[in-house]
């Protein structure tokens, strides 16, 4: 026999064995192709708990979190939660079970149109039941907390505990419904210039390179739901093409619009708890990306510690998993990859003929933000090359025309790999710069190595206002110089810069006081000086890529007017042309085209800031109408 001391101690051993909290269901990725319920007839019953689980947004292999999620009753935890797809009519019958061991306030499960919005309190291990109908078509969600967050705050634990409400009306066209989700918290591993938070980024539950791959042919026509119940705005931008904005809601309400304001754009920006539906039609084939233009949220800094994406960073290297492809290195986050496979003899257009050149050097100076160096790209005239260390930020302005071909040879002088993408330009999938991707697999554009160069060859098809800027490792590259404005002017039009301005807001480098921006690449821009009796065009462009930039014109303590005509490049429809408010809210990436004048002499002030920025910042340009 055993003594009776190790008898009890196999007694305790086994007690405390069975006292362990029990190791929490795995959370399954939910890329919301199916519905979740069971209709029956005209009514949905659905069975949702909310419970503890591990999630990781990596992959299956990737590095866990342990976080609240939804899941249905008997089925597996999800994140996001389970889909609620219906059509219209429909009366949803939902139980919601709180698993979670706190109170769970529950908001979105009421009636559409709205009738009162109102929330599920439910104590822990309890249930509530709900019914309410559907009518109004159009893309909702459902959230919960268990810390009494608002939607714009919500982070940690509470932060996955969403899921999209989509409402079909009957003629409506198949789409896909993409769910963003951001988990944050106080980081243990502090890094000079970089946030004190880790932050995951992630669509339907996963952060890029293991996004859902998104495939399509030449020719089909894309349907999309976004959703962002998240704390955090998303400037959402789509490669090589033009989407249609279709519609702008949030929780309770959404906003179709019709044909005449409709407009084309390929930046949208989402705001906290925004939804939109767009639509657009790939015709030309090649890899693609459709990611967030915030340089943070498409950083390896938003992967988790232990993923070969995060270490990448921390190391400063190239991943070292066999087969890692080299676009790994730089990107995390907020990014789908978009394959449009080529239609039966399909031919990419052939290098341009009689293409203008021109040769863009990518430059650096030292020192030029404090001990970081500036980088820039200068446009070489002439056989003679500028100094090594001369840069300018922002780039000059390239100033091309609709319909004439262009061959820029992109030389890199830096000491690390680089790459240009032309922002907004409808062009071929190769020269689109996003190194290791763009182009026809399996032929890829590598980077540009230092002291090598690259020849990106396109034909604008359009006039307007865009951007080029680089493509890998954006958090330094981008944020130390390197972007510019690009202008496509008609054919037989001459850029006038005595009635057309670049407005440019971007970042200042590494800043160590309170102000986070460049207007035109100065914290105190120069005055601009308008003719009286004329019309004036602004060409304002966000790529400060850390805030959402707000411009304002104001004409003493009054808010002036002005006329959009375009936004991304494109022209806007004559619905949204019509003169208003001068006041402009702005993500990195986008674009606006407006008009001011014929101004009175006198003085007025383009006021540029960030308003959701902590401080806010702003910087004033001074305009001077003579």
């Amino acid at each position: 026999m055993r003594p009776a001391k190790s008898i009890v101690g196999l007694l305790l051993l086994a007690t405390a064995c069975s006292l362990r909290p029990p190791a929490h269901a795995r959370i399954e990725a939910n890329r919301n192709r199916a519905a979740g319920g069971r209709m029956d007839g005209t009514t949905l019953r659905i069975t949702l708990e909310a419970r503890r689980g591990e999630w990781r947004p990596n992959g299956p292999e990737g590095t866990s979190l342990s976080v609240l999620a939804f899941g249905e009753e008997g089925k597996a935890l999800q994140n996001p939660g389970p889909l609620i797809r219906v059509p219209a009519g429909t009366t949803v019958k939902a139980t919601v079970r709180n698993s979670t061991g706190s109170a769970l306030v529950v908001h979105g499960l009421y009636a559409r149109p709205v009738t009162t919005a109102d929330s599920l309190v439910i104590a822990p291990r309890g249930e509530q039941q709900v019914e309410f109908r559907l009518e109004a078509p159009g893309t909702y969600y459902y959230w919960g907390s268990t810390t009494k967050q608002t939607i714009d705050v919500r982070d940690g634990d509470d932060s996955q505990l969403s899921g999209a409400i989509v409402v079909d009306s009957a003629n409506a066209s198949p789409d896909r419904v993409f769910v963003i989700g951001v988990w944050s918290r106080p980081t243990d591993y502090p890094r000079p210039g970089i946030d004190s938070l880790q932050e995951i980024m992630v669509i339907n539950g996963e952060s890029w390179p293991s996004t859902e791959r998104l495939e399509f042919t030449q020719g089909d026509t894309v349907h999309w739901r976004w959703v962002n119940p998240s704390a955090s705005s998303h400037p959402m931008h789509l490669h090589g093409f033009y989407f249609q904005l279709e519609a702008r809601g949030d929780e309770s309400r959404d906003t179709l619009y019709d044909e005449g304001h409709r407009f084309l754009e390929v930046t949208e920006l989402i705001q906290p708890g925004g939804t939109a539906m767009l639509h657009w039609s790939p015709d030309r084939a090649g890899n693609w990306l459709f990611h967030c233009h915030f340089s943070f949220h498409i950083s390896p800094e938003v992967s988790l510690p232990g993923s070969d994406e995060h270490e990448t960073s921390m190391r400063g290297m190239a991943p070292r998993r066999p087969g890692a492809a080299y676009w790994h290195h730089g990107m995390g986050g907020l990014i789908l990859g978009l394959t449009v496979h080529p239609r039966p003899g399909y031919l990419p257009l052939p290098s341009p003929a009689n293409a203008r050149a021109i040769r863009l050097l990518v430059q650096s100076k030292p020192r030029q933000f404090g001990n970081a160096p500036g980088y820039g790209y200068v446009v070489q005239a002439g056989d003679h090359a500028p100094a090594a260390d001369s840069i300018n930020i922002p780039g000059a302005p390239l100033v091309l025309t609709r319909g004439q071909p262009v061959r820029v040879t992109i030389v890199n002088h830096l000491t690390d790999v680089t790459a240009v993408h032309w922002h907004g330009i409808e062009l071929e999938s190769a020269p689109d710069g996003v190194a290791g991707w763009s182009g026809i697999p399996p032929s890829v554009t590598p980077p540009i190595q230092p002291a090598d160069s690259y020849v990106a060859a396109f034909t604008p098809p359009r006039a307007g206002t865009f951007i080029y800027h680089n493509h890998l490792n954006e958090l330094e590259q981008q944020h130390l110089g390197l972007y510019g404005p690009l202008i496509v002017l008609a054919p037989g039009a001459r850029w006038n810069p005595d009635t057309d301005h670049i407005v440019l807001v971007s970042p200042d480098g590494e800043s160590t006081d309170s102000v986070k921006g460049f207007v035109n690449g100065s914290r105190n821009p120069e005055t601009l000086k308008l003719g009286r009796g004329v019309v004036h065009r602004l060409r304002l462009i966000n790529i400060n890529g850390d805030f959402r930039v707000r411009f304002a014109l104001e004409r003493g303590d009054s808010l002036g007017r002005w006329r959009p005509v375009a936004k991304d490049g494109a022209d806007l429809p004559p619905a949204l042309t019509q003169w208003r408010r001068a006041e402009l809210l702005t993500g990195p990436g986008e674009t606006e085209d407006v008009e001011i004048g014929p101004e009175p002499k006198g003085e007025l002030t383009l006021r540029v800031s960030a308003p959701f920025a902590d401080p806010v910042w702003e910087i004033p340009l001074h305009i001077v109408v003579e």
